[in-house]
């Protein structure tokens, strides 16, 4: 079933973000996202946008109950299932460096019950 995307409003979409969780990692840059909506899955992963840098789907890596997935395999006929209220992990694999204090971020997706979805967000680090 599939949803008009005005029925998901941006703050809401917002909420999916854990607060707090970006970070450098050894990898690169993570950050953490929780599903508080219902389950759904995700035929792509089309960028994430961090301040100035744009990460396309073949360098940022979701790790999902342990197992560690690359973006670009993600698609309609590979969908990534995301359980309600289960975590995942997306680092962008990159050797820059975030700065200190507030960063914005954009992650644009496409999934199965409402199509494509762009969430805009900003965490401090």
């Amino acid at each position: 079933m599939r949803f008009d995307l005005t029925i998901l409003p941006s703050f809401l979409l917002k909420k999916i973000y854990k607060k707090g969780s970006l970070r450098h990692i050894e990898e690169g840059i993570a950050f953490d996202l929780k599903n508080i909506l219902a389950p759904g899955l995700i035929t792509g992963i089309n960028f994430v946008k961090i301040n100035d840098t744009i990460y396309n789907s073949s360098v940022i890596q979701i790790i999902k109950s342990g197992a560690e997935t690359i973006a670009e395999q993600i698609s309609s006929e590979n969908p990534l299932l995301v359980k309600f209220n289960e975590e995942i992990t997306c680092v962008m694999k990159s050797g820059l460096k975030l700065q200190e204090g507030i960063n914005n971020i954009i992650v644009e997706l496409t999934s199965y019950d409402v199509g494509k979805v762009q969430v805009n967000l900003s965490d401090t680090l």
